[in-house]
């Protein structure tokens, strides 16, 4: 007696049943395992003489994509309300001589409270860009800018990141560069997300970190960020792409985080019509890089 071999298709049918009764509860890096294995299957199924029927699987999967991702963008809308308002009170309760003084225990909570809600606006942040990101629902503001302002609105952010860890920063951005139409917005937060990987992923205190900007041939701006950290392996260089993948190191895990700041920099740069460069080895640093085409 042979056993029957179940197709592609049906496979895929029946992994599509799963999603929708249990979309919900799966985290985002599962959820994407899944979805690349439906995807390979449908491919099959279509090499299979199946194409018909596996575009109708792809027609419901996209819709289901689509319905997830507008429930996560109510879901972050909503939990970001109440958030402002914490926050907004936090900052009147630590402003001097707003409702009275505070004594140091005082202070220290209201501290603390600010700080906790920094963190998770955030992680609400980094969601709703993972979200549009993989729901293809994240749409570029291109205009006309110089790189210069986009690193003033970087540095800004990273200001207070900067003196906490109390490293040395180097900002190489030269005259002359090229001007780009470009989402700013965007691609600020591209180099927020790699500088913030490299302060805090060099021991605290020890960093000489550089920001360097510079016009290649043909117009091209090409952006780096060096840091003297702890480095990586090339197997941890591998998955830098996956949700929520932390290397094995101490460092690494002493830090708060979630995984989610390189895959989102990739995700920008590939919609900005990019890639990230990695050079990397254990306990001598990292260079992350891009380029972009300039105007003209």
């Amino acid at each position: 007696m042979t056993e029957q071999t179940i197709s592609p298709l049906h496979e895929a049918q029946a992994l599509v049943g799963q999603l929708q009764s249990n979309v919900s509860a799966l985290d985002p890096a599962e959820l994407k395992q899944q979805l690349d294995r439906l995807s390979d299957l449908l491919h099959q199924a279509a090499q299979h003489g199946e194409g018909a029927d596996a575009a109708q699987i792809r027609i419901e999967l996209d819709k289901m994509i689509e319905e997830t991702a507008a429930f996560s963008s109510m879901m972050v809308h909503e939990i970001r309300k109440p958030m402002t308002s914490i926050r907004g009170y936090a900052d009147m309760l630590a402003k001097p001589g707003m409702i009275g003084p505070l004594n140091d225990m005082q202070t220290q909570f209201v501290g603390t409270i600010r700080n906790n809600i920094i963190r998770m606006e955030g992680l609400v942040s980094d969601i709703s860009d993972i979200s549009k990101l993989n729901s293809g629902r994240l749409r570029l503001d291109n205009k006309m800018t110089t790189f210069g302002q986009i690193i003033m609105d970087v540095q800004k952010q990273a200001e207070s990141l900067i003196a906490e860890y109390e490293h040395q920063v180097t900002w190489t951005i030269p005259q002359g560069l090229p001007i780009l139409t470009t989402d700013a917005k965007q691609l600020a937060k591209v180099i927020f997300n790699l500088l913030r990987n490299a302060i805090q992923y060099t021991p605290k205190g020890t960093g000489q970190i550089v920001v360097k900007a510079e016009r290649l041939e043909n117009n091209v701006l090409h952006v780096t960020v060096t840091d003297n950290g702890i480095g990586m392996k090339p197997e941890e260089i591998a998955r830098l792409g996956e949700l929520f993948y932390r290397a094995d190191h101490e460092l690494v895990t002493s830090e708060k985080g979630y995984g989610l700041g390189i895959p989102i920099a990739m995700g920008f740069l590939k919609v900005l019509g990019s890639q990230l460069e990695i050079q990397s080895e254990p306990e001598k640093g990292s260079t992350f890089g891009f380029q972009l085409a300039g105007m003209g």
